[in-house]
């Protein structure tokens, strides 16, 4: 059983939430109707984009959008990374689109991150994304603005972080991603579920990517869209103080604190587990910020985070500290057949 260090009260009702939307009980009734009127103005909203009464701006470059139709972390940000590396190898100049969130600075202007820019002005997600890959990245909540300036600098392809129902940004491609644990919960919308939009959305997008091994499940809910599954893998450890290089599975019999700030970390701390490691789960909300000295002080037990953890944290770390290198484990032919018109 896990050993929980839990530092968000916000996280707790999260995690009530979670109970609820992915459970076989039916939700509490005032949940439920408040999430068929959300249903309902996400069906009004929507029908206003597809009759034309409210307009999609279509930008002079291809624009992929990468999204998902349920709240929470399903690997949107690593298969954005990959698939913009993916471009860059492929000699095209790529432009990335976040929303920055939880960054303080304002993000009614769009603006181009450097390397040197941090998380807590600009959101953890986005300066990850910047130092991470090639791409230019550009945060702002109107993501037309941020094509027009990405454009204008010239990139020659967008990929829209997390985009999916930003529908006046006209798109070229969708792709949705899904876990292949929780995939769509208990098919209510928000609040009494985890659904942005109705599972038939899945009918109209380009590709389904379901972040897991393949399951009897998911042919239930797919539609008609092409899927395609993948993992992300996490075989090496980054000493945060020295850079070097550790593979996981030499730590095994070992406990660690891992820090996942993430929508749905139980998969990674499973796959942790998997290497013969103990995981004490060190609970925060989604994009949430600790004491890493408070923590340290604690207890003696090394840490491990991830990389869109470690960017929230400037200076030097505590020792013992590692960050889990992820790896896309994904057919790349599948992507030259389907994006080799962008080429």
């Amino acid at each position: 059983m896990h050993r929980f260090i839990v530092y968000s009260l916000m996280n707790n009702i999260s995690s009530k939430l979670n109970n609820i939307w992915y459970s076989k009980d039916r939700p509490p009734l005032l949940l439920v109707i408040l999430s068929m009127i959300f249903s309902l103005l996400v069906k009004i909203r929507s029908t206003l984009f597809t009759s034309k009464i409210l307009s999609s701006t279509k930008v002079p470059v291809p624009v992929i959008v990468i999204g998902n139709i349920t709240v929470g972390g399903t690997g949107k940000t690593p298969i954005t990374l990959f698939l913009a590396d993916w471009f860059n190898d492929k000699g095209k100049k790529i432009g990335i689109i976040s929303r920055g969130y939880k960054g303080k600075k304002t993000r009614e202007v769009p603006f181009i991150l450097s390397e040197n820019d941090n998380a807590y002005d600009y959101g953890d997600e986005a300066v990850y994304m910047a130092r991470e890959s090639k791409a230019m990245v550009c945060v702002c909540k109107n993501k037309t603005k941020a094509a027009a300036l990405l454009i204008d600098a010239g990139v020659e392809l967008i990929i829209s972080d997390d985009g999916l129902q930003h529908y006046k940004l006209a798109r070229d491609y969708e792709i949705v991603v899904i876990d292949s644990t929780r995939l769509l919960g208990n098919g209510y919308h928000l609040p009494a579920g985890p659904l942005r939009e109705s599972s038939d959305r899945l009918n109209s997008v380009d590709l389904i990517l379901i972040n897991g091994d393949k399951n009897e499940q998911q042919n239930l809910f797919i539609g008609s869209a092409p899927t395609l599954n993948f993992s992300i893998e996490n075989e090496y450890l980054i000493d945060l103080n020295t850079s070097d290089k550790l593979k996981l599975k030499d730590f095994k019999g070992q406990t660690f604190k891992v820090l996942a700030g993430l929508g749905s970390p139980e998969k990674l701390y499973k796959k942790i587990e998997d290497h013969g490691i103990e995981v004490i789960p060190i609970i925060t909300e989604d994009h949430g910020l600790i004491n890493l000295e408070k923590l340290h002080k604690e207890d003696s037990y090394p840490l491990m985070m991830t990389p869109k953890d470690a960017v929230k944290y400037s200076g030097s770390f505590p020792a013992n500290s590692y960050l889990l290198e992820p790896t896309i484990r994904i057919d790349k032919d599948y992507f030259l057949k389907i994006f080799g018109q962008y080429l």
